[in-house]
């Protein structure tokens, strides 16, 4: 039954995504009109959806579950981490495979669409009091984009534009440190203010996946969908590692939804910001594009299909 729940979740998603692409095209919105609703959402929207998720009900005993919460994101990144290293090394002594290639899809392979994609599918599985718990998956997500993340694909040009820790300083990294402060500090939310941000914060879902569907209608889906290599590596990337992930991270000894947050967040597609990064420094998001998405079409059969393993 939660595996079907899923599927249904998965194909609303997939579903405002389609009007996304279909607005697109029908030229409704533009490259342009898409950047400005980028902005919108990652500066506006996103930190008001983290904000919402500590206005309501606690999940009970909230501090052991934190506590093993945010052992279990340290386990979810270490595994995808070291998994992405693995792959790089035995990649690269099998074939010819291109360099710069094999580094984007190394990044790839541990930046996963926790946040767009996680959010929503928490809230229908578990309920609006455990989405504070992918708020620290979120945190770690930015702090290895943007160190690991950029020191990796900025290699591919020559390191010209490595790391800076000013980068580590950016909204999604300071509103989840808020959040999670505001959460352990049990400080309340007043109900006007969290039902501001709840409204503002619901609408950062369809929002993204409008703009993931425009992503989608700039591409040419006959390349993507006809590439046999991108088929290849995505079958690696949604299901064979994430598979072992999940049954490796199925044995932590913690709460069972703690768990299943964990394996959740495993399945989920390529994050977007691989894409963004890829671009701004080695000039190479069109190849991550094609890989992303792949990925997020594909995610709405895979992720049900994962979730076998634990649900």
């Amino acid at each position: 039954m939660n595996t079907l729940l899923l599927l249904f979740q998965m194909l609303m998603l997939f579903s405002m995504m389609a009007a996304g692409y279909a607005a697109f095209r029908l030229k409704i919105f533009d490259s342009v009109g898409q950047h400005q609703i980028s902005k919108i959402v990652v500066n506006v929207l996103n930190p008001c959806l983290m904000i919402s998720a500590i206005a309501g009900d606690r999940p009970a005993d909230s501090g052991m579950l934190t506590l093993q919460n945010f052992l279990a994101a340290l386990a979810f990144y270490t595994y995808f981490i070291l998994a992405s290293f693995v792959f790089f090394v035995l990649r690269g002594r099998i074939g010819n495979k291109d360099r710069q290639e094999l580094t984007l899809e190394q990044l790839m392979m541990f930046l996963s669409n926790i946040g767009f994609f996680g959010i929503p599918v928490i809230k229908a599985m578990f309920g609006d009091e455990y989405v504070i718990y992918l708020v620290f998956y979120m945190l770690l997500f930015n702090i290895v984009a943007y160190t690991l993340g950029i020191f990796l694909v900025s290699r591919i040009d020559g390191g010209s534009a490595g790391f800076s820790p000013k980068s580590v300083i950016n909204t999604g990294t300071v509103i989840s440190i808020i959040a999670i402060a505001l959460y352990l500090a049990g400080v309340p939310v007043p109900e006007t203010a969290g039902s501001f941000f709840t409204y503002m914060g619901n609408a950062c879902i369809p929002l993204s996946m409008l703009l993931i569907g425009g992503s989608l209608a700039q591409l040419d889906l006959k390349t993507v969908f006809t590439d046999k290599n991108i088929y290849a590596y995505i079958l690696l990337r949604n299901i064979i590692v994430p598979g072992i992930g999940i049954l490796i991270l199925h044995m932590l000894p913690f709460d069972t939804v703690i768990v299943k947050i964990c394996c959740l967040s495993a399945s989920m597609p390529i994050a977007a910001l691989t894409g963004m990064l890829a671009e701004q420094y080695a000039h190479k998001g069109n190849y991550c594009n094609k890989m992303i998405a792949m990925s997020t079409v594909l995610s709405v059969l895979t992720v049900p299909l994962l979730s076998l393993l634990y649900l």
